[in-house]
């Protein structure tokens, strides 16, 4: 158990991401409480592999010591295990490291809104749109569905996959306005509010001030089509969509598989990956 906590904490450093740090409990047991800190090198120099960046994003090792590409040199530990590991397994991760887009900024996830937020939740809206053929009023996921930000620059398949990492479906879901109100209520209760399209929402001291969907106050008794993901049809972060709806359909498109589509649809028509905030959800808590 040691050893592999070790190891985590040489990977965390490895990487830039952050560190394990021992604490003493009441009980007299050791713990671990571990540190995060944005992955960007700053403890070694390591960056994310890109096909032919393999010894610049990693290091290299001579016949003493890894070095790593901000020149430090460990012989001690398992810092030098982590990186042979990691080294040892790119070959088998070329497929995963293609470029598949370009970003002219880094989109880093920060709730209520932001641009990488907006640009998945309104794809989700367009998709769903298609999928089902009507058109979407409304969408809505979930902060914690993005796992990771946009890198600025050349973006890998891994990038997205990393972002996008679980087996979500699209969904659609024809739910009334007074139930929408009180999902939004609920919603503001919390201290990051989720992912909106659509929609315009203005929350003071944890109250909706107001919503609206399609520029127009919410209409208790009016249906309208709501695109998510079937993670949130069932509790998912608290949200239950099917049991507020009158109807559902659940496609077989995954979302990272729609994200993935996205991106090389950006490409193919030569545009980089880039997107804007325009103050859909506003919290003053």
């Amino acid at each position: 158990m040691k050893k592999a906590l070790l190891t985590i904490s040489a990977l965390l450093m490895l990487l830039g991401i952050g560190r394990a740090v021992k604490i003493a409990s009441d009980s007299g047991k050791t713990k671990y409480q571990w540190h995060r800190t944005v992955m960007d090198g700053s403890r070694t120099g390591v960056k994310s592999v890109t096909l032919d960046n393999i010894d610049e994003a990693l290091g290299t090792f001579d016949d003493e010591a890894y070095i790593s590409p901000s020149g430090a040199r460990f012989t001690e530990g398992v810092t030098p295990e982590v990186a042979a590991a990691l080294m040892e397994v790119q070959p088998r991760m070329a497929s995963l490291k293609e470029v598949i887009g370009y970003s002219t900024e880094e989109m880093v996830v920060s709730p209520p809104e932001c641009k990488l937020s907006n640009m998945f939740v309104d794809e989700i809206r367009r998709s769903c749109s298609k999928i089902f053929k009507k058109d979407m009023d409304f969408a809505l996921t979930n902060f914690g569905g993005i796992r990771c930000s946009m890198p600025q620059g050349p973006v890998v398949l891994d990038d997205i996959l990393s972002m996008f990492p679980f087996r979500n479906h699209l969904v659609y879901a024809a739910i009334k306005g007074s139930n929408l109100k009180s999902l939004f209520d609920q919603l503001a209760l919390t201290e990051t509010f989720q992912c909106v399209s659509g929609a315009r929402v203005v929350i003071k001291d944890h109250k909706v001030v107001s919503a609206e969907i399609g520029g127009k106050p919410i209409e208790d008794d009016k249906v309208y089509n709501v695109a998510s993901i079937d993670f949130l049809l069932t509790g998912g972060d608290r949200i239950a969509l099917g049991a507020m709806a009158e109807e559902i359909a659940i496609s077989d498109v995954l979302l990272k598989d729609m994200m993935l589509q996205y991106v090389k649809g950006l490409t193919s028509a030569g545009k980089p990956i880039e997107y804007f905030t325009d103050g859909r959800v506003t919290m003053e808590n």
